[in-house]
């Protein structure tokens, strides 16, 4: 079998072809490409065909270790529009191949939409792919709620306490929310998002880089923020990311201020979310990750707390296949691969999932 591998420069086309995927993500449309070429990152989009006939995509980037160097992440990618067979991936592995020699690569990373593929799964423990040494990063495990159910069934699947909480504070005249899908509220959005950094402790990109990513999901009409109000003051934000049938929970922050007095609002931001998922024809609501592996429920894991809340919203765990790398420099990667895995049990997390 021949395969052709398209790179397509036109976004219109390049989204027409990701939606006819069965599984795809924001991380696979034209905003995140455009957004990683406007901040220097070297990105990639290849479409798959056989015959003129759409068989699937690549997309990824060309990330940058300080220690090990340069390596081609597919976030979310390679997927096809079925599971394939060996021979297809053979010929897109190969690509990826030559694709990281290109770019002095010394390893690159499949991480496609799959909870089950047999054929892949066969394909990477004949061909030299390891399991990636790292936690389940970039939503690989979340939580999805299935928008074709009416707002009744949503609502028994809530838990208890939380369908408690959200007839309380829908009852509550000082609780308002409000929806913008522009960039007129992106000074509430950092303010509240630097609160929230600082008080988790948790490592991300820079609020000037995540500000620069929402604000070319606006020019492509996907970022919505639903923002709650106490008495008229901004104290909590759900950043959701609009993309073909799915809509994504990207990013979430509250006020350090009320978080304090233990004003909690997250219950109705999440009613309200459903309410657009909806409203926009979407049939999935990604929590977008933050959920802790099958078995560690229970046990310790920095996710423990976010995991059990978004748990309890209800909704189905989601577990996509772990991600593989191929070491195009086997020394290089070996000692990699050992720094990687000590690195993220010392933080807590498993690389089992």
């Amino acid at each position: 079998m021949k395969l052709t591998f398209e790179k397509i420069e036109d976004d219109k086309r390049w989204d027409d072809y990701v939606r006819q995927l069965p599984e795809y993500s924001f991380l696979n449309s034209s905003a995140r490409y455009q957004y990683n070429i406007d901040v220097g990152i070297k990105a990639f989009r290849y479409v798959i065909k056989k015959d003129e006939k759409l068989v699937g995509i690549i997309t990824g980037n060309i990330g940058d270790s300080k220690l090990f160097g340069k390596f081609l992440d597919c976030k979310h990618s390679p997927m096809l529009m079925d599971d394939g067979s060996e021979e297809i991936w053979s010929e897109v592995t190969e690509f990826c191949k030559d694709l990281s020699k290109e770019n002095n690569c010394f390893m690159f990373r499949f991480s496609p939409l799959y909870i089950e593929n047999d054929i892949l799964i066969n394909f990477y423990n004949k061909n030299g792919f390891i399991q990636a040494p790292i936690h389940n990063v970039d939503s690989l495990i979340s939580q999805h709620m299935d928008l074709t159910k009416d707002m009744d069934s949503l609502k028994s699947d809530l838990s208890s306490s939380r369908r408690n909480m959200l007839n309380k504070l829908s009852k509550m005249p000082e609780v308002e929310v409000k929806i913008f899908n522009d960039d007129s509220q992106f000074n509430v959005f950092e303010k509240l998002h630097e609160q929230t950094v600082k008080v988790k402790g948790y490592t991300d990109k820079s609020t000037k880089l995540l500000l620069a990513e929402l604000k070319k999901q606006v020019e492509y009409g996907m970022c919505y923020l639903v923002i709650g109000y106490y008495d008229g003051k901004p104290i909590s934000v759900w950043q959701n990311t609009v993309y073909g049938k799915n809509m994504h929970l990207y990013q979430a922050c509250s006020s350090t201020e009320f978080r304090q007095k233990n004003m909690i609002i997250t219950p109705i931001l999440y009613w309200k979310s459903l309410e657009l998922g909806k409203e926009l024809g979407c049939t999935t609501y990604d929590l977008f990750g933050g959920v802790t592996p099958k078995g560690w429920e229970e046990k310790k894991h920095p996710w423990s707390g976010v995991g059990e809340f978004k748990r309890s919203l209800g909704g189905e765990k989601i577990t996509y296949l772990h991600s593989r790398d191929y070491p195009v420099n086997k020394i290089k990667y070996g000692i990699y691969y050992i720094y990687s895995a000590l690195r993220t049990r010392l933080k807590g997390y498993t690389i089992k999932w």
